[in-house]
């Protein structure tokens, strides 16, 4: 009798260990929300940036407006590139001649008149180049000057200047003062005239003027530039366009075959479905459709980059609510006023990006749960749409982003030095 008690008791003492065990580990999970889910997908690009003091990590960080900015992008860039070496700018695109917003640490300048194609516009080109937005000129001497701003975190120096342009023509000549230029054919596909202009300079400089003669009549297209300045680390490509979803990037799927191509990514960090959660009626099945063809021509065009998936922030619909006011005797008036309330959908697009990443191995990173949770640091935060943050809260963004990388990075080398074997997502 003693020993089916003892049995009994012991069963109890074993069924309450567990259920304490997943307690405390739902309640850590709860504290700790700014994780990567799945993070040992990123393996092989934490192998690489283990050894970025002699080799060039490429990452693109690819969004919407939340990226476009550049203050969310930009955080997360200065920290990894204070850990692991600056490599250079990396892309940048002249946004103020598109008539746009861009990140503020560069100017452009350009004495010809430009209109501007984005991937999100009802009518455009098939050819957007990896930034998804373009501007053309008709001038026939075209002419684009390039100056990085001083920037505390970001030494906006380089060495190399490799500009993405279509004249038409390949009869056309390049001038760069103070620099050698070199130029070779289609660096992405969608037309045999596109070509790469690169600028090689003697030592580092911050800023560079170049014109190109003999483009004829015809329209004389611009896709970006990439900055280098020849030293290992971190070249940290940022690409967003205002209103941009994964099906737009889908349709015009040559913008994300030239991101392949020119970038060479080994970590894409995908920044999408705000936009998703504020069209009409979502399909969630249709909008984790979008997310496959992403992902898919990824690995098809680049099978060694590694994809880092993110949920979008905990952003507010806006509505009008009317009071009725007493004005007169008999007389009242309607007072209207905006009211914010939680967008249902934001949640559906987090539980597809998260279903998604798990179903198919993929990091992610859930920012919508670390919103929700820090609510209190991000309470003046927020621009006043309450779709998008200010400054500060975009800068504390991208900090939470590192944080959580780096969090993964310390699980890396705590796994590598447990089994050495461990250095290499095999994936």
């Amino acid at each position: 009798m003693n020993t089916g008690w003892h049995n009994l008791n012991k069963k109890w003492v074993a069924v309450l260990s567990l259920l304490l065990a997943g307690i405390t580990t739902t309640y850590a999970q709860q504290v700790n929300v700014n994780n990567i889910q799945q993070d040992t997908a990123l393996f092989s690009v934490f192998h690489s940036l283990s050894a970025a003091d002699s080799s060039v990590i490429s990452i693109l960080h690819l969004g919407d407006s939340h990226v476009q900015a550049g203050y969310f992008p930009l955080a997360t860039a200065s920290l990894l590139q204070q850990q692991f070496g600056y490599a250079g700018r990396g892309y940048v695109f002249p946004y103020s001649l598109a008539g746009t917003n861009g990140p503020e640490d560069f100017k452009w300048n350009s004495f010809v008149r430009w209109s501007s194609e984005r991937v999100v516009d009802r009518n455009k080109s098939s050819v957007l180049g990896p930034g998804a937005i373009v501007i053309t000129s008709l001038n026939d001497a075209p002419n684009l000057a390039f100056s990085g701003k001083p920037d505390g975190s970001m030494d906006n120096n380089f060495r190399e200047v490799e500009l993405f342009y279509d004249a038409g023509n390949t009869n056309n000549t390049v001038v760069a003062p103070d620099a050698t230029v070199t130029v070779t054919p289609a660096p992405f596909p969608g037309s045999p005239t596109i070509s790469m202009a690169t600028l090689h300079f003697p030592q580092t400089v911050n800023s560079f003027q170049v014109r190109w003669e003999g483009t004829g009549n015809g329209p004389f297209r611009f896709f970006g530039a990439v900055m280098k300045n020849g030293r290992p680390g971190v070249l940290y490509n940022s690409i967003g366009i205002n209103g941009a979803m994964y099906q737009q990037y889908n349709e015009f799927d040559n913008t994300l075959l030239a991101q392949m191509a020119v970038l060479k990514p080994q970590l894409v960090i995908i920044s999408l479905g705000t936009n998703e959660a504020y069209g009409g009626r979502m399909d969630p099945l249709a909008f984790r459709d979008e997310i496959d063809r992403t992902v898919t021509l990824i690995r098809e065009q680049n099978p060694a980059a590694r994809i880092l998936l993110t949920t979008p922030p905990d952003c507010m619909r806006a509505g009008r609510k009317g009071v009725r006011k007493k004005v007169g005797k008999r007389k009242y008036k309607t007072i209207y006023h905006t009211v914010y309330y939680p967008n249902p959908y934001i949640s559906m697009v987090t539980q597809q990006i998260m279903g998604y990443a798990r179903q198919h191995g993929l990091a992610c990173w859930n920012f919508n749960a670390v919103n929700k949770a820090q609510k209190d640091r991000f309470a003046g935060a927020w621009a006043p749409d309450h779709i998008h943050f200010n400054v500060r809260g975009y800068q504390q963004q991208g900090q939470l982003l590192y944080e959580a990388l780096q969090q993964s990075y310390t699980h890396y080398l705590q796994q590598t030095k447990k089994n050495p074997v461990i250095s290499n997502d095999q994936r």
